[in-house]
């Protein structure tokens, strides 16, 4: 049986964010995802033209999907977490909490959106 915990958001972005190379989307979003105790497996970012980024980070037990929107200050953030031989919810609710740090600058998980999948 499926079992998948699924977070999602559209996050303000901190002036930090504005700052960030397409590399530094990377490093934010596996520094938290090893914080969360999730194996990072591959990675892949895009520099779009003239303003954007977009960066997924493959993990063993799923994905976390990054774009951020410059010319609205937005990041959306996509994290599908599956429960692979144990119940990975904390962990995925961890990811959320520490990249909604690292973008808005604040711990407010008020942008954040959940859904559980069984099937």
């Amino acid at each position: 049986m499926i079992r998948s915990h699924h977070f999602y958001a559209i996050l303000p972005a901190s002036e930090t964010v504005f700052r960030w190379e397409t590399a530094d989307f990377i490093r934010v979003v596996k520094n938290a995802a090893n914080q969360a105790n999730l194996t990072v497996i591959g990675e892949l970012a895009y520099a779009f033209q003239p303003q954007g980024v977009s960066a997924v980070i493959l993990l063993a037990e799923s994905h976390v999907a990054l774009h951020f929107w410059p010319e609205e200050a937005k990041v959306t953030i996509d994290i599908h977490i599956c429960n692979y031989q144990q119940d990975n919810q904390q962990k995925a609710r961890l990811l959320a909490q520490l990249l909604t740090i690292q973008i808005t600058e604040s711990d407010s998980m008020c942008h954040w959106n959940y859904l559980y999948i069984s099937g």
